[in-house]
C-alpha cells in the first residue's frame, strides 16, 4: 500500500466526520518509520488504528517519503479496545509505550467523570 492509498482509506473510515473524532497519541519514535516521530491514531467507533507522521516537525525540504511509507506499511489495524491499542504500541517499541500507553482500568481512587 502507498501512503496515498492509506490516506484514502482513512478518509473512507472518517466518512465525512471531523478529524476531531480521531484520538491521536503523543508522538513517539519507532523503527517502523526510521525514527521519524509518528502518532498512533484511533477511530474508536470504527475499531481502527493507523500511524501518521508528525509533519509539523519537518523542516523545509525534509523528505518524509520513508516515514510516510512506514506508516503505509503499518496499514490500518483492528483496535477494538485499550488492550489492543496498547499491544499495537508494544509492537512499535518502548518509546511508543512510554509516550502513549493508556491505562486499561482506572487506578484505585480515581474518579472518572
Amino acid at each position: 500500500m502507498t501512503y496515498e492509498e492509506l490516506t484514502e482509506q482513512v478518509e473512507k473510515l472518517l466518512n465525512g466526520r471531523s478529524s476531531l473524532d480521531v484520538d491521536v497519541s503523543p508522538d513517539f519514535q519507532c523503527d517502523q518509520t526510521g525514527g521519524y516521530p509518528v502518532s498512533l491514531c484511533v477511530l474508536w467507533d470504527q475499531d481502527k488504528a493507523w500511524l501518521e507522521p508528525n509533519e509539523m516537525l519537518a523542516e523545509d525540504g525534509t523528505d518524509l517519503t520513508y516515514a510516510r511509507q512506514g506508516c503505509a506499511d503499518f496499514g490500518i489495524r483492528d483496535c477494538p479496545d485499550v488492550s489492543a491499542y496498547n499491544r499495537l504500541l508494544e509492537s512499535l517499541g518502548q518509546d511508543a509505550v512510554d509516550m502513549a500507553w493508556l491505562p486499561e482500568e482506572p487506578e484505585e481512587g480515581m474518579v472518572l467523570s
